[in-house]
C-alpha cells in the first residue's frame, strides 16, 4: 500500500497515528521519484522493512533504482531500518547532519532515547537499534540535485540533537519534509531525552522563515499540501512567547 500525495511524491510507510500502511512503529517514509529511480526521506523502524520495500514496488519504482536517503534524525522510528535499505538497495547513499550521524553510527540506547521510550512502552523491550553508516554529512542550507529535483537541508536542532528538515522543490512547488521538528498549527516536539530542547528551537527555528513553503509534511499525523508557510511562521512566533508552544 502507498499514498500518492502529488506527482512523483508518495508516502510508502506510516505507522501508528497515521494511515497504517506499514509497521506501527514506523515514522512516515516518503518516496520522491525521478525517472525510474528517486530518493527517500527516512528509513522507518526496521521492524518490517520488507513491507516498505513492497510498498515502494507498488508505486512502480524498483528499490534498486533508489539512489539517496535523506535522514531527518536518528530516533528508532526514523533510523532503525536504514541498514536494511543499505543491504537491499546497492545504489543508496545515506545523508544526515553531523550530530545525527554520530547517533546513527554508534549512539547508545540512552542517547537515542530508547531507554525512556521502552519504559513508556513506545517500543518493545526487545527492540534492538541497528546502527548504519552515513555516507555524507549535510550542512545547513546545503542543496543537492537528484535528477530535476532540488533538495535543501535545513538544520533545526530542537526535537533531537541536530534534526534536519528537507525542502524539496518539485512540480513547481516547495514541499518541506519536516521530520518531527514542526507540525501543523505551530506545533513542536520536545521530548524527555538526550538532545531534545527548547533552546535548540529558540536558536534555530528561524532558519525556516521566508522559505515560501507550499506543503508542510511531517513524519507523523496530519500534513497540508497548501499554506505550509503559515504554520511554520506561527511556530516561529510562538517560540518568542514566555509560555511553551503547543507540543506533539
Amino acid at each position: 500500500m502507498y499514498i500518492r500525495m502529488d506527482e512523483g511524491i508518495y508516502m510508502v510507510a506510516a505507522g501508528k497515528g497515521g494511515p497504517g500502511i506499514s509497521h506501527e512503529k514506523d515514522c512516515n517514509v516518503y518516496l520522491i521519484t525521478e525517472g525510474k529511480g528517486g530518493f527517500l526521506i527516512d528509513g522507518g523502524s526496521g521492524l518490517d522493512t520488507s513491507r516498505i520495500l513492497a510498498n515502494i514496488r507498488e508505486t512502480g519504482t524498483e528499490p534498486a533504482e533508489i539512489t539517496h536517503m535523506f535522514v531527518t534524525h536518528a530516533h528508532g522510528d526514523h533510523g532503525g531500518g536504514i541498514v536494511d535499505f543499505q543491504k537491499e538497495v546497492p545504489k543508496i547513499r545515506v545523508f544526515a547532519s553531523a550530530g545525527e550521524k554520530a547517533l546513527l553510527e554508534q549512539g547508545s540506547e540512552e542517547e537515542l532515547g530508547l531507554v525512556a521510550a521502552k519504559k513508556k512502552g513506545a517500543y518493545p523491550q526487545d527492540y534492538q537499534y541497528r546502527h548504519c553508516k552515513v555516507d555524507q554529512i549535510v550542512e545547513n542550507d546545503e542543496s543537492f540535485k537528484v535528477g530535476n529535483t532540488r533538495v535543501t537541508a535545513i538544520l533545526v536542532p530542537g526535537h533531537s540533537i541536530e534534526s534536519v528538515c528537507y525542502l524539496v522543490e518539485k512540480n513547481n512547488r516547495r514541499y518541506l519534509f519536516s521530520g518531527d521538528s514542526i507540525y501543523l498549527n505551530g506545533t513542536l516536539s520536545v521530548i524527555n531525552c538526550y538532545g531534545s530542547s527548547m533552546e535548540g528551537y529558540r536558536k534555530y527555528i528561524g532558519r525556516l522563515a521566508g522559505r515560501k513553503v507550499d506543503a508542510l509534511i511531517p513524519s507523523h499525523y496530519r500534513f497540508t499540501m497548501s499554506g505550509g508557510q503559515k504554520h511554520i511562521d506561527l511556530a516561529i512566533e510562538l517560540t518568542e512567547y514566555s509560555s511553551l508552544p503547543p507540543m506533539m
